[in-house]
C-alpha cells in the first residue's frame, strides 16, 4: 500500500457527510474507520473518475458494509464484515489498483432494483438533510415568538412606559 498522495492524484476521498479530504493516508483511513467524524454519516467514499468508487459504511451493529462499482458498469457489489483491518486493506488495494482487492474477497452483486432504491434513498436523504436547517430556524423563531409573548404579557406601570 502506498501512502504517497501524488501517486493517487486521480483518487478523491470524502466522508459520509460530504467533507472532501485533500489526501488519504493509512493512519487517517484507520482513524476514519474506527471513529467516523460524523456518527450520523459513518461512511468513507473513495472515487476514481466519474463512476468508479469503493465505499465503506459502519453500520450501527459494528459491521462494515463495503461496496464498489467499476467505471463503465452499472453493477455494484458488496460485502459485510466486522473486520476494520480487512476493510482498510481492501480499500488501499483498490486505491493502489492492486487486483488483490477484487480477487481475494467474496463480493456479491447487488440486485439492480435494490441499488436503484438505495440510490433514491440516498438522494432523498440528502435533500431532507437540508430541512434540518429549516428545523433550527423554526425552533429559533418559536423561541423568539415565545419571548415576545412573555414581554407583551408583562405589566408595566404607566410611568415606565413614558405615559403620565
Amino acid at each position: 500500500m502506498s501512502d504517497d498522495p501524488e501517486r493517487h492524484a486521480d483518487v478523491h476521498v470524502r466522508t459520509g457527510d460530504g467533507t472532501t479530504l485533500p489526501a488519504l493516508t493509512d493512519p487517517l483511513l484507520d482513524d476514519l474507520l474506527r471513529e467516523p467524524p460524523d456518527p450520523e454519516y459513518p461512511a468513507i467514499v473513495v472515487e476514481r473518475g466519474e463512476h468508479a468508487y469503493i465505499q465503506a459504511r459502519l453500520l450501527p451493529d459494528g459491521v462494515y458494509e463495503l461496496e464498489h462499482r467499476a467505471a463503465g458498469s452499472d453493477e455494484c457489489f458488496q460485502i459485510y464484515t466486522p473486520d476494520a483491518l480487512l476493510v482498510r486493506d481492501v480499500m488501499w488495494a483498490w486505491i493502489d489498483e492492486n487486483a488483490w482487492w477484487h480477487e481475494s474477497v467474496g463480493w456479491y452483486r447487488i440486485d439492480p432494483a435494490v441499488a436503484e432504491l438505495e440510490a433514491a434513498r440516498r438522494e432523498l436523504s440528502g435533500l431532507l438533510d437540508g430541512l434540518s436547517v429549516i428545523d433550527g430556524i423554526e425552533s429559533a423563531m418559536d423561541d423568539a415568538l415565545h419571548r415576545a409573548d412573555e414581554l407583551l404579557a408583562m405589566e408595566f406601570p404607566d410611568d415606565e412606559l413614558g405615559r403620565d
